[in-house]
């Protein structure tokens, strides 16, 4: 059993495991227009992910963390970092990552992909597909609200 975790906006909080966010935006791991949902490994390692996107503005919105576990009867894929290439975790990601993903989301083999982390890469984060038979195992809690400290960014409320 795995437990993972997921940052995001308040008025998000009813779909933040619907993968929708997918639909409308690319993510390093995956091209737009396709249901994923992307997880860390740890509550600490979501804050950076979060936080990461919303910093540069000096402030994060209202946030909700959820957790979901995956079960040991959930294979999991994972990406090797030999198939990577030398400049995979820069700001800017090279297109064969999301070429990496969506050929991960096309196969539909697994229903999660587990891929280091950019800016901590020695940390993994994990890619769910809600497309997958295997997605219905996976338990999501419902969302809490999560504060940032204020050393690491302001929060705006709802």
């Amino acid at each position: 059993m795995l437990t993972v975790f997921r940052l995001g906006k308040h008025a998000y909080r009813d779909r933040l495991f619907s993968g929708e966010g997918g639909l409308y935006a690319a993510g390093r791991w995956t091209p737009r227009g396709r249901l994923v949902v992307y997880v860390s490994a740890s509550i600490f390692l979501a804050v950076l992910e979060y936080t990461v996107n919303y910093r540069r503005r000096g402030w994060v919105p209202a946030t909700v963390l959820g957790r979901a576990v995956i079960p040991t009867s959930v294979r999991i894929e994972s990406v090797s970092f030999g198939d990577l290439p030398s400049n995979w975790f820069t700001a800017s990601p090279p297109p064969q990552l999301r070429e990496l993903g969506g050929e991960w989301l096309e196969r539909g083999e697994t229903a999660v992909l587990k891929v280091p982390s950019a800016i901590v890469t020695e940390e993994w984060n994990y890619l769910l597909n809600p497309g997958h038979a295997d997605f219905r195992k996976v338990r999501m809690s419902a969302p809490t609200a999560f504060n940032f400290d204020q050393r690491v960014a302001r929060s705006r409320t709802r």
